[in-house]
């Protein structure tokens, strides 16, 4: 959980890039145990780790595509 790199525990990636923080959990508590939401850049599996884990930002996209037309 702690390593220095991102693994994913699904496919086996080592591509990764932020999540946004959702809850009240993710928000205020996680931060305290050096923990944050990421995502698997080729399986998008959704995970907590290490804060010390280098990955990329997330694109600032619309969360609805359609929506911003």
């Amino acid at each position: 959980m702690f390593g220095s790199r991102f693994h994913c525990p699904d496919c086996g990636s080592s591509d990764a890039f932020r999540s946004r923080r959702r809850t009240f959990l993710e928000k205020y508590i996680l931060p305290f145990f050096l923990l944050k939401p990421v995502r698997c850049a080729n399986c998008y599996l959704r995970m907590n780790a290490s804060a010390l884990i280098p990955v990329r930002e997330r694109d600032h996209r619309p969360v609805h595509p359609h929506a911003a037309a």
